[in-house]
């Protein structure tokens, strides 16, 4: 996320906080109801950002609630996403 918002602040002024916004109100999109996207790969959700080609990835952990969120650019193969947020040894067919 960071490189994101540094690439996006090069091209223009102001248009890296912008991108941190937007991340911002997603977590909180999330956090106020974590079970509103879909699952897109096994236990894993997908909430699109506003305003720029990027996701965050989470999954709702069963113990405790908690959220652990990966930030792709929306043009990268979801293997990837599978891969960081299930590790590389998924075996379930291919997300769509």
């Amino acid at each position: 996320m960071k490189a994101a918002a540094e690439w996006y602040e090069q091209h223009r002024d102001g248009l890296g906080l912008e991108f941190t916004d937007r991340v911002l109100e997603t977590i909180d999109r999330i956090a106020e109801h974590p079970l509103a996207h879909r699952k897109v790969i096994a236990e894993a959700r997908r909430a699109n950002l506003e305003q720029f080609p990027y996701a965050l990835w989470y999954t709702v952990e069963p113990k405790d609630g908690s959220i652990v969120i990966g930030c792709l650019h929306a043009k990268r193969h979801p293997r990837i996403a599978r891969e960081r947020l299930l590790g590389s040894k998924w075996k379930g067919p291919e997300p769509s």
